[in-house]
């Protein structure tokens, strides 16, 4: 069966309806009769131009049950007015969810999520928990403004990445994901997500993705309600909803930039030469397709029973996701598992960024202490100028002074030379950023450039 997808209504789909639904009558001028006829196709055309409708607000299309804030579940076929939700479930799709379900019901139900995860050989059992807030955000996603986005990582092909992704798929929709491919252009990226979020799509996954991933128009989209974009084809734009769960997989994958505090990930290490040559005890996909309904169940109970306890677990703030935080990440907690949110030290560990903001956070201190400098004073002290020639400037140990200049490289190196200019626009760029508690902070303008110093923060 084909996905139910949100599709534009122009003047010829209003002529079928109103033909279908309405008699329309004309006056035949030989006669003087009234006979039925089709709609005129300009009739649809004014009603269309008059945009003075009172159809009821659309949030988001499902064919999956959804766990409302307060407890109760939508699991039957029609509109929830509430929520502006419209169910298109097939009957006797899924069991109808508990009342008031407990923490023992919980815990058994997790468990049978976990057996389902089971033939992946996550790295430990933090990994677990992000896998199982992938399975349980599908069926909360289209109540919230925002969620965070999933990276399944490991060091090798058929390491179980993609298949993953595809039981989180088939468990919610039913259905295989359409995969997508990521590349390094930003702007066929967002031309890929925006069309992906018109059409409704409840799953986006980009599959294979190799290099950094990084891009503002994602970052946008994983931390804002609505997005705007150009419609494809077409000189007009559109506003839609950010309501898809969005999962990207790769081999050493690396997140850059702002996209590591939105991203979760989950790390899968077989430990052997030929991870696709594995054996399986059972194939999760195919067990989730088969029993989808019981999966389901497990889902919707698990963040029942904690809502219903009305415990409230004291975790660390995660911004711009903290409705997410309460459905999804608190009842996982809740049943002893590892915080999810936990994940986001590993990619900030490993964000090139960082990891280049450290280095020159560190080798600039060594050098200059506390003390004021330009981008070229630090150039200088790299090179191991005399002290004479930076007018009575640090003169740099031979490893404090190698050690700068590996750091300079990286971030102002241009055409095998150390560029003062380049270096002032990284410096702009990271000013007021901690890192290892110290920033760069910028304190005035001088000759020759702006007059920079690094503060220690506790």
């Amino acid at each position: 069966m084909s996905a139910p997808r949100i599709v534009p209504f122009d003047d010829l789909s209003l002529c079928d309806v109103i033909t279908r639904h309405i008699e329309v009558r004309k006056r035949n001028r030989k006669t003087q009769d009234l006979v039925c006829v089709d709609c005129p196709r300009v009739v649809a055309q004014t009603i269309l131009a008059r945009k003075e409708w009172r159809f009821r607000y659309l949030e988001a299309l499902v064919e999956h049950p959804v766990v409302l804030e307060d407890g109760r579940v939508l699991w039957e076929s029609g509109y929830h007015a509430e929520s502006g939700i419209l169910l298109d479930i097939e009957p006797f799709t899924f069991q109808s969810p508990y009342d008031d379900p407990d923490k023992d019901y919980a815990q058994e139900h997790l468990a049978r999520l976990c057996e389902l995860l089971g033939g992946f050989a996550f790295v430990d059992k933090l990994d677990l928990s992000v896998a199982l807030a992938f399975l349980l955000t599908p069926f909360v996603r289209p109540l919230l403004q925002t969620a965070p986005a999933f990276a399944f990582d490991a060091h090798a092909a058929g390491s179980g990445k993609s298949t993953l992704v595809r039981t989180g798929a088939v468990m919610s929709t039913g259905r295989e994901p359409a995969f997508l491919t990521y590349g390094d252009d930003p702007v066929e990226l967002e031309k890929l997500l925006f069309a992906a979020l018109l059409a409704g799509d409840q799953q986006i996954a980009m599959d294979n993705v190799i290099g950094s991933v990084r891009g503002a128009v994602l970052a946008v989209i994983l931390t804002s309600a609505i997005y705007r974009g150009r419609v494809l084809g077409q000189s007009a734009t559109a506003t839609v909803p950010t309501k898809a769960v969005i999962s990207m997989n790769g081999n050493n994958l690396q997140i850059v930039g702002d996209l590591t505090r939105r991203t979760l990930v989950c790390r899968i290490d077989p430990e052997c030469e030929r991870p696709a040559e594995r054996e399986f005890a059972f194939d999760p996909v195919e067990e989730v397709r088969s029993m989808r309904s019981e999966y389901v169940l497990h889902a919707l109970t698990i963040m029942q029973a904690y809502i219903a306890s009305g415990d409230c677990v004291q975790l660390r703030p995660f911004g711009s996701f903290e409705a997410w935080s309460r459905l999804v990440r608190e009842p996982l907690v809740w049943l002893g598992l590892p915080d999810p949110v936990d994940s986001i030290r590993v990619l900030e560990a490993a964000d090139p960024e960082r990891e280049q903001l450290r280095a020159m956070l560190t080798s600039v201190e060594s050098v200059f202490e506390r003390r004021e400098f330009k981008a070229t004073e630090a150039i200088h002290a790299s090179q191991a100028r005399r002290q004479a020639e930076l007018g009575g400037g640090p003169v740099p140990s031979d490893d404090q002074r190698e050690a700068l200049a590996e750091a300079l490289q990286a971030v102002c190196e241009r055409n095998g030379e150390l560029n003062s200019k380049a270096l002032g626009r990284w410096l702009l760029g990271m000013q007021g950023r901690i890192e290892g508690g110290m920033r760069f902070v910028r304190i005035r303008e001088a000759r020759g450039g702006a007059m920079w110093r690094i503060e220690r923060k506790v």
